[in-house]
């Protein structure tokens, strides 16, 4: 490239609008971006909230948090009385039994479980469908769903085979639900690594910390 001193006006303006376009494309470009994410996780959002403003799925939801509560697996019912039932460990657990180890059937309040389980289930699935798709990515799901994916896909966390939850995963990959499951497992791992890194940096810091702490010092609360 010649010195500045031997370009011509007429170069010398061609190269600086040539600048200036790239920047304004860049500018353009990162806004374009950042308006897409915004766009995005409003929409994630949206889907998220009618999921979750789902009475059925909210009873699923509770029905993977507690092992006995009572729940309203019934909210259309008039009487206030009549939409929750105790529901525990046991009975969820029965409820979610394969086929092949339930001949004789379910009962009445184990077919409405398995309903509402599917209703829930169908949604993730979904969610599933868009990552695959590259609608969204795992970060954008993350905050609405790595409670229930560390709950139920943690190897830390060991259960016994009639446990609700493992009887969960295993009604997931035989019913059609192996995507849900996936995006769960996806979001337990990435919880993991997240964990495994904010440790690793404290570690590293705590040499740190500790050489500039006073010997004698108050602990702070």
């Amino acid at each position: 490239m010649p010195p500045l001193s031997a370009w011509t006006p007429d170069a010398l303006l061609k190269a600086l609008a040539l600048v200036g376009a790239a920047l304004a494309f860049t500018t353009g470009l990162v806004q374009y971006r950042r308006a897409q994410q915004w766009k995005r996780a409003e929409w994630v959002a949206q889907e998220m909230k009618s999921l979750f403003g789902d009475p059925i799925v909210e009873a699923v939801f509770l029905m993977i948090d507690w092992g006995s509560r009572r729940i309203a697996l019934y909210p259309a019912q008039e009487q206030e009385s009549d939409r929750s039932v105790l529901l525990t460990n046991e009975i969820v657990s029965n409820a979610l039994m394969l086929h092949d180890d339930r001949p004789d059937g379910f009962t009445a309040l184990e077919v409405d479980i398995r309903g509402a389980f599917d209703r829930a289930l169908d949604g993730l699935e979904r969610f599933h469908s868009y990552a695959d798709a590259g609608l969204v990515e795992l970060r954008d799901l993350r905050p609405y769903l790595k409670y229930w994916a560390v709950n139920l896909c943690s190897p830390q966390l060991a259960r016994r085979s009639e446990h609700r939850l493992t009887r969960l995963k295993a009604y997931m990959s035989r019913y059609g639900y192996e995507g849900a499951l996936e995006l769960l497992q996806q979001l337990a791992a990435a919880e993991r690594a997240f964990a495994a890194d904010a440790a690793d940096a404290a570690d590293a810091a705590a040499p740190r910390s500790s050489a500039n702490a006073a010997p004698d010092g108050p602990l702070r609360r």
